[in-house]
């Protein structure tokens, strides 16, 4: 009786070993920049940390800015974007 106890305690554990870091990866940071011209948004991620992705974030706006983009917004947030950059169609 003893060694089923043990092994469902042992089941128990591994399974909230497997399960926590899915959890975080649902929650990971993300870099959003939002451009008026062209009028975009990019998702630059995922990121372990709102730090880490602060720290990369200027990276991202010195090659947008090199590439012509004017009215840049940055903003970092846990999200799960299903799409990376998002681009408004001119007419």
């Amino acid at each position: 009786m003893l060694g089923v106890f043990l092994f469902s305690l042992f089941f128990i554990f591994l399974c909230l070993v497997i399960r926590f870091p899915m959890r975080q990866t649902a929650q990971a940071w993300w870099v959003q920049i939002v451009t008026e011209t062209p009028h975009c948004t990019y998702y630059f991620g995922p990121f372990d940390s709102a730090k880490e992705a602060d720290h990369h974030q200027p990276g991202y706006v010195e090659d947008l800015e090199q590439e012509g983009a004017q009215g840049i917004a940055v903003v970092i947030s846990q999200c799960q974007p299903q799409t990376l950059t998002i681009c408004e169609e001119e007419d």
